[in-house]
């Protein structure tokens, strides 16, 4: 299929501009999705950075207080005593210490449903006493009342628990008061079962302060509030092993969220407006998502997500991220969800603090600079192919131009020229295409000249430099062929009637050897010599040159009936190896045979009589069964020192 060059340069350019276009939107939407992450990640681990400070600020005294009270003789002498009793009252004591030093502490904001509540109010609220501050879940007020600020969060209210969140554990992992608060802390997350030989190893690995001295991890208690659990090892002074743990539990910080969300929304839009997107994060416990932020449509999808994928990473303190698309107002967005695991390596069930931020802003910005881009690519494109069409003009009209000289000369017209318009490479093409068509016209003319004056296969083989001087050995069969009395039937003639009659009769003799594939090597004034198997051999060389001479007097025989002109001609044949090849100079060459051979066939046209054809024994030989000869001995011919014996023929065979 035939495309234009004017077609070829549109469609390359709409390519390349279309490969531009797409490769800048490619880069550029990655850019902001880098952009947009970087910033998502930031600002989640500013979160982490400030709930870590102020998770180790709040629990480094309530540590500090629990190993105290676990290092106490009352709770060390009960355990060692192993009475049930005397635990019971231990633990009042412990917990009546606990509960003295949390009213006695600085407030601390913690987790609540309604926003901050303070570390001494939430805390007794957790321990069963109403918290103090107006608004509290202790003053009646529902958990899923919702706030102006969080239209879709809800929260249910956190019932207080039986005993407070205060337990102890015997050496093998058993509960000795009746905490059942703790109970889904102890299974461990393995289908309920108890694991005491974990808990044996904690604890032991505590009590050597191999790793840390106490380990924290997060559960649920019955009325849905978050707790952070730490469990402390109680050690016998004397052998220093473990005797049992202390466990306590301390309602959770809330991680910032609320002032995370806020602060994202003024950073991302400079609004102060609740329902702006911002940053939405919570805290996901045992496939359950706890937040007040996070939208409750989402929360199950987030929470399975990030199930799954919390399996695979529970032992690792990085962050992981995990894409989803959630609904808003009807259409499916993608957000990002970006996990830390809070309790790594923890022989408890892990507990994950979880970020959420739409990328609908980040789509809408990819597809408004993508939409500027394609705009900007289509402009580029038709401002492109405007210059395409002005510039093909220029540049086709010359090239047809040249297609059609090409066209002349391919039919041999070789007067064709093309102008030269321009000076750039099309007009230097169109010059050298001049020059060829010039150098064509010679070269025909030299061919026509040399044709003329040599023989096509040799002319042909001097025009393409096949043949340089020197030669070859070959074996050839020359024939002579010369006018019988050429002397006499000239004298008198005019010298125009002399050529007239040549012209005449070597234009039949040469048409005679080229019918049987020979070569006419030259003229050489009323004889013809003409070679068979030089420079290239068809085959049966001896029978061609043979079968030609008897041709030839045939064919005389006719003009002399036809003609103008009335005489004979004799022919010599002689076959054998001979030298061939270009002889001469580098200006003048002339291809020909020089040998015995090429004499002998000369002496043998000079005595064959009128009409009569004279072969040697080697060309008799060769024939064979297919040439009727008569036999000539004791020929003397000139240059031979000895006699020569040779054959007429008389007939060939069919």
């Amino acid at each position: 299929m035939f495309i234009s060059l004017r077609t070829k340069l549109i469609l390359v350019m709409s390519l390349v501009v279309a490969a531009a276009t797409g490769s800048t939107s490619w880069i550029t939407q990655g850019f902001v999705e880098r952009t947009y992450e970087r910033r998502f990640v930031d600002d989640f681990k500013a979160e982490i950075r400030t709930f870590s400070g102020r998770q180790l600020e709040r629990l480094d005294r309530v540590r500090k207080n629990c190993q105290e009270q676990a290092s106490s003789a009352v709770l060390v002498k009960a355990m060692q005593s192993g009475s049930k009793d005397k635990i019971k009252e231990a633990i009042k004591t412990v917990t009546g210490s606990l509960q003295t030093f949390v009213r006695n502490r600085d407030e601390q904001p913690v987790m609540g449903p309604q926003g901050f509540l303070t570390m001494d109010n939430q805390f007794r609220g957790a321990l069963g006493r109403p918290p103090s501050r107006e608004g509290s879940p202790g003053d009646g007020q529902s958990f899923n009342k919702k706030r102006p600020s969080d239209s879709s969060a809800s929260w249910s209210t956190p019932k207080p628990p039986s005993e407070p969140p205060v337990g102890v554990l015997d050496a093998n992992g058993e509960l000795l008061n009746p905490a059942d608060i703790f109970l889904p802390m102890l299974r461990l997350g393995n289908k309920g079962s108890k694991k005491p030989d974990e808990l044996r190893t904690m604890l032991k690995r505590m009590s050597e302060k191999v790793d840390r001295e106490q380990e924290v991890t997060y559960q649920m208690n019955p009325g849905g509030l978050p707790l952070e659990v730490i469990i402390t090892p109680i050690i016998d002074p004397k052998t220093r092993q473990p005797l049992g743990a202390l466990v306590v539990g301390v309602p959770m910080s809330d991680l910032g969220e609320r002032a995370l969300h806020a602060f994202s929304q003024r950073a991302n839009n400079g609004s102060k407006a609740d329902d702006e997107e911002g940053i939405s994060s919570g805290f996901w416990l045992d496939g359950h998502l706890h937040t007040q932020t996070i939208p409750e449509s989402a929360r199950e999808e987030i929470a399975t997500a990030v199930g799954q994928r919390i399996e695979e990473v529970k032992d690792e303190d990085y962050f992981h991220d995990i894409r989803v698309n959630l609904r808003e107002n009807g259409k499916s967005v993608p957000h990002k969800v970006l996990f830390r695991v809070l309790n790594p390596d923890s022989p408890f069930p892990p507990a994950a603090q979880v970020c959420l931020y739409s990328m609908a802003s980040e789509v809408a910005e990819v597809r408004e600079i993508q939409s500027r881009i394609i705009g900007t690519g289509a402009l580029a494109l038709a401002v492109a192919l405007a210059l395409i069409l002005i510039v093909t003009y220029r540049l086709t009209q010359p090239i047809r131009a040249l297609v059609a000289g090409t066209e002349a000369v391919r039919r041999g017209d070789y007067d064709i020229s093309v102008p030269v318009t321009t000076h750039d490479e099309i007009g230097a093409l169109a010059a050298s295409f001049n020059e060829m068509t010039e150098g064509l016209k010679m070269k025909q003319k030299y061919q026509r000249v040399l044709a003329q004056v040599a023989d096509p296969e040799v002319a042909d083989q001097l025009m393409n430099n096949e043949t340089a001087l020197g030669g070859e050995m070959r074996d050839v069969t020359m024939l002579f062929c010369d006018i019988r009395g050429f002397t006499s039937l000239t004298s008198g003639m005019a010298p125009d009637e002399v050529i007239d009659m040549l012209n005449e009769h070597m234009t039949a003799m040469t048409a005679i050897v080229y019918e049987h594939g020979g070569v006419v090597d030259k003229f050489v004034g009323d004889m013809v010599m003409a070679l068979f198997g030089a420079p290239t051999t068809h085959g049966f060389d001896a029978l061609r040159a043979t079968r030609c001479a008897v041709r030839m007097v045939e064919e005389r025989e006719r003009l002399n009936t036809a003609g103008n002109w009335r005489f004979q001609v004799g022919i010599g044949i002689a076959t054998g190896r001979v030298i061939a090849g270009c002889m001469g100079s580098e200006e003048r060459m002339d291809y020909t045979v020089l040998g015995e051979r090429v004499n002998l066939a000369s002496r043998l046209c000079t005595n064959a009589a009128e009409g009569q054809v004279m072969i040697d024994d080697v060309t008799l030989a060769i024939l064979e069964e297919t040439v009727i000869a008569e036999v000539l001995p004791g020929l003397a011919l000139k240059g031979f020192p000895s006699t020569v014996t040779a054959y007429r023929v008389v007939a060939l065979k069919a």
